[in-house]
């Protein structure tokens, strides 16, 4: 198990990969204004260079030359045009309605206002902010309506022709396919990203939850702790209290030990109203200690585990490393008997020569959840050994897992 945590979803978006995609993704306005200049420079160009047309036509003088209003609209047209594909992300609908008109007005002319239909018929399909389902419905709606048009200009306009209409309309189709599906593409990355963000959030909280409930218990296990050694405090200096009750020359020592007495007995009842506050009272019964170690080996032997105990040293005294080192192997245990599977040797190893170490490995194979539980786990030992001033870890090996809990020699203590 690993105790580094991964940076937020929301905080770390994932980037668009190599420096023009990041450049695009940051910049679509500049690359929409750059792109729709471009396109009116070329298409502004076109038209100053096609100076005859076909006699006969609207607006195309018998020599071939075109009359001036008609020059004049094709230049406007073409502004508009390119002016509309400035806000092809914002107003992808209207800019595709507009460009398309001016494409079919000017297609007589030229394939220029074709480009731009097909610019056009991209952010159709990639930048509606509808519903998947009613953009779909949109972009299909607006092709349907512009193949129909092209295929009646191309019967009604020799020189146009059904062939090419034909080719347009395959066009136009296949770059709002590709816009439709970058768009779901985008929608579906964008999903996942809002799910990771809401599972580490969730994880996050779950810890947190975790974190305050080990606290809670920890806190109603040095109650335990904590009122033993008060209540014995109390009664040993109440007996010496009864023993120089009334013997001279030992005035100061007796009021010494009554007031030891009072003080232990103030603390003591603190200590109770302290711990009414976490709400259960029922939670005061006595805590294990190292002598019910040896039911809970048998315990999870019984339940199928092939466990072993080496223990070295002279266990603590204190009543709350004793409590610490039960608690730990019981979470450890229990988590190889939840994820470990077939464990052949599970080992506790108890070192009480310097402080308090334990050392639970296995050889199980580890499944997918381990990781999120031994988290979770290994978080209230950390608690537990901070209050002694020890740490803990656990980790993934090659042959299974190993968690290690230590606690240094405690300062008055027997260890």
């Amino acid at each position: 198990m690993t105790t580094a945590t991964t940076a937020s979803a929301t905080q770390n978006p994932p980037r668009p990969p190599g420096r023009l995609g990041r450049f695009i993704a940051t910049h679509p306005r500049a690359i929409d204004i750059s792109l729709a200049s471009v396109l009116l420079a070329v298409w502004l160009l076109a038209i100053a260079q096609d100076v005859l047309g076909r006699p006969g036509d609207p607006g195309v003088n018998a020599d071939g030359s075109y009359q001036l209003w008609l020059v004049i609209a094709r230049y406007v047209l073409a502004v508009a045009a390119c002016a509309a594909l400035a806000l092809r992300r914002a107003r992808p609908v209207l800019v595709f309605a507009i460009v398309a008109f001016v494409g079919v007005i000017t297609l007589p002319f030229g394939w220029a206002g074709a480009t731009a239909t097909v610019i056009a018929a991209y952010s159709l399909g990639a930048h509606q902010p509808d519903t998947a389902e009613r953009a779909s419905r949109v972009a299909q709606s607006a092709f349907a309506v512009l193949a129909v048009i092209l295929m009646v200009i191309g019967i009604a306009v020799p020189h146009i022709g059904v062939g090419n209409a034909l080719f347009l309309i395959t066009i136009y189709f296949a770059v709002l396919a590709l816009g439709i599906s970058i768009r779901e593409r985008r929608l579906y990355v964008s999903a996942l990203v809002d799910h990771a963000a809401a599972v580490e959030r969730e994880q996050e909280q779950s810890a947190q939850l975790a974190v305050a409930d080990e606290r809670e218990h920890i806190a109603r296990e040095m109650h335990d702790v904590i009122a033993h050694g008060l209540t014995v405090m109390v009664r040993l200096a109440d007996g010496a209290h009864s023993r120089l009750d009334g013997a001279t020359g030992y005035a100061d020592v007796t009021r010494a030990v009554e007031h030891i007495a009072d003080t232990g007995r103030r603390s003591l009842a603190d200590t109770r109203r302290m711990l009414s506050a976490l709400g259960d009272d029922a939670a005061r019964s006595p805590q294990p200690t190292l002598a019910q170690l040896p039911t809970l080996i048998d315990d999870f032997v019984h339940a199928g585990l092939p466990v072993t105990v080496q223990q070295s040293g002279t266990p603590p005294a204190s009543a709350g490393v004793q409590l610490a080192v039960y608690r730990t192997v019981q979470e450890a245990l229990t988590n190889v008997l939840k994820h470990a599977e077939q464990p052949t040797d599970v080992r506790v190893e108890l070192d009480y020569a310097e402080g308090t170490t334990v050392t639970v490995t296995d050889d199980g194979k580890q499944d997918a959840a381990r990781g999120a539980d031994a988290g979770r786990g290994i978080r209230g030992m950390q608690q537990r050994a901070k209050i002694f001033g020890g740490d803990a870890q656990a980790d993934s090996t090659d042959s299974g897992w190993t968690v290690r809990f230590r606690i240094p020699r405690q300062d008055g203590s027997t260890q």
